[in-house]
């Protein structure tokens, strides 16, 4: 989230597509569509996706996500698109990688792309300009602390 608000802070348009997660309220949301510089749509439910045997309603929203992201990446009126927990609906098979693939080879040239989540296939890392590995060494949760409005949300 730290590469839209630098992304809007300089005026580009920042388009967040959430797959795995419903809508939350949350601070750095909040904050980042107040200018009205980044939207997000969200594609996903609440509750968890079963990684072993995902629910077909997933699976539809996961493929929603990923025709909205190609309409996204062509149309060329975004500056920025993050395409959020899009290498875990990979992993868990909700969505095809050559299909991903194809959508990012084939977006306006001018849009930057970020893919995140866990567990990103080698091939999408292949194309990528940026690839970062982000490790928990420490957390509260560990020790129990419940997430913290303003600190995690």
């Amino acid at each position: 989230m730290g590469l839209a608000a630098r992304a809007a802070g300089h005026g580009y348009r920042v388009m967040v597509i959430t797959f795995l997660k419903e809508p939350v309220a949350g601070g750095e949301r909040e904050a980042l569509e107040r200018g009205g510089l980044v939207t997000f749509e969200n594609f996903g439910r609440m509750g968890h996706v079963n990684p072993k045997h995902p629910d077909p309603k997933d699976v539809e929203m996961a493929k929603k996500g990923l025709a909205r992201a190609k309409t996204v990446l062509h149309g060329g009126e975004w500056d920025l698109v993050i395409l959020d927990e899009i290498c875990v609906a990979i992993q868990y098979g909700l969505l095809n990688l050559g299909d991903v693939m194809a959508a990012l080879e084939a977006r306006a040239a001018h849009v930057e792309t970020v893919c995140t989540g866990r567990g990103a296939p080698l091939e999408l890392e292949g194309i990528a300009d940026y690839v970062t590995r982000m490790d928990p060494l420490k957390h509260p949760y560990e020790r129990g602390v419940q997430s913290r409005r303003g600190i995690e949300e």
